[in-house]
């Protein structure tokens, strides 16, 4: 049975852009309610202050007009750089399977809306965490299968990403085991199309590999559509008809606080900004940005979402390390991404019986 759960619609996050100078370690503690032992607290701390001078500088060239985008000392401000990266690089791309229905082209009778949110239209649910497990994949795709089963439906329901993390099988390794350890969106939308996806009531998130298990079906998909790579009117046309799974190089992400963010391709992570490794879901577009959700949570950059710059949009990069990212063995040298932090690449959503293409 497919039970329906009402949500409100989620009214867009306004950026709140705060002055850091006085912060200090033990209000991050309190903040975040994290605690520490003697040693760990200050190793956490000598980071906490590593990062804020970091946060410091770019905000004040932020507010003399050099930067559209400004840094927060959010829940990784006491991290290292290199502790951020055990978060990414857990995502990599498969062939394309027998439930890839076609390949999404540029080709419409009519011209896209000037901009979309599909929050607005009550859309999409809450923001997610994924923890520590490095599940953003399977976070990516419920997100949009939650959302397009809402488009198509009328319902918007909260599915399980845990059902992928458990039950998503990933034979051929491509650099991952599975749950965990690394998976797919595709591989996601082939599980959400043989077998189906409980609710999140029904198989809580857990935040670590469990075993499969026998669970209740309230969404069942038909396959997915692949979007065509690189081309920014193609993921326009999608977004215009439903939210999209998307693959990112989000390294430079680690201390986002808002505004259009451009530090991918500018900034002292450029040289890691066109370096695939992280699964999120688009939700909209402007002009002038792609609004995507992540999934670390509300309290990360603006509620939970950032706004990626289309600058870009006809520009591409070098991914110099493809095996961290969307790539298969033989691994290739490198790959070419477009878009600001890569976005337009890897891009796909997934079906339902009336979208089926005979």
């Amino acid at each position: 049975m497919r039970s329906s759960v009402a949500f409100a619609a989620i009214v867009p996050a306004v950026a709140v852009f705060r002055d850091l100078q006085e912060h200090r370690f033990e209000d991050h503690l309190k903040e975040f309610g994290k605690v520490y032992e003697a040693e760990e607290h200050l190793r956490r701390s000598a980071n906490f202050y590593t990062n804020l001078a970091r946060v410091l500088a770019h905000n004040e060239e932020y507010k003399d007009g050099k930067h559209s985008w400004y840094m927060d000392m959010n829940k990784f401000g006491d991290w290292t750089h290199e502790e951020f990266k055990t978060l990414l690089r857990r995502q990599q791309h498969t062939r394309p399977s027998k439930h890839m229905l076609k390949m999404a082209n540029t080709t419409k009778t009519t011209a896209n809306p000037s901009s979309i949110d599909w929050r607005t239209e009550g859309k999409v649910t809450p923001v997610k965490d994924q923890g520590s497990c490095g599940s953003c994949w399977a976070f990516s795709a419920i997100s949009s299968v939650e959302s397009r089963y809402a488009v198509s439906s009328g319902n918007l329901l909260t599915l399980s990403p845990q059902a992928f993390v458990n039950c998503v099988q990933n034979p051929n390794e491509c650099g991952g085991t599975g749950g965990c350890e690394g998976a797919t969106m595709e591989l996601a939308f082939d599980l959400s199309t043989s077998v189906g996806v409980p609710t999140e009531a029904n198989l809580p998130y857990a935040g670590r590999d469990q075993t499969c298990g026998s669970y209740t079906v309230a969404v069942q998909t038909s396959g997915y559509t692949k979007i065509a790579e690189n081309d920014a009117n193609a993921l326009e046309s999608a977004l215009a008809e439903g939210p999209v799974s998307v693959t990112v190089a989000a390294e430079p992400w680690m201390l986002y606080g808002g505004g259009t963010f451009t530090g991918c391709s500018s900034g002292m992570f450029a040289s890691s900004g066109s370096d695939l490794d992280h699964g999120v879901q688009a939700v909209g577009y402007t002009s002038d940005y792609w609004i995507v959700r992540n999934s670390w949570g509300a309290s990360w950059g603006e509620e939970g979402y950032i706004m990626i710059s289309r600058a870009a949009d006809s520009q591409t990069f070098t991914d110099s390390s493809p095996a961290d990212g969307v790539a298969c063995k033989p691994y290739p040298a490198s790959q070419t991404v477009g878009g600001e932090c890569g976005i337009l690449f890897d891009t796909s959503y997934p079906t339902f019986s009336s979208d089926v293409v005979v």
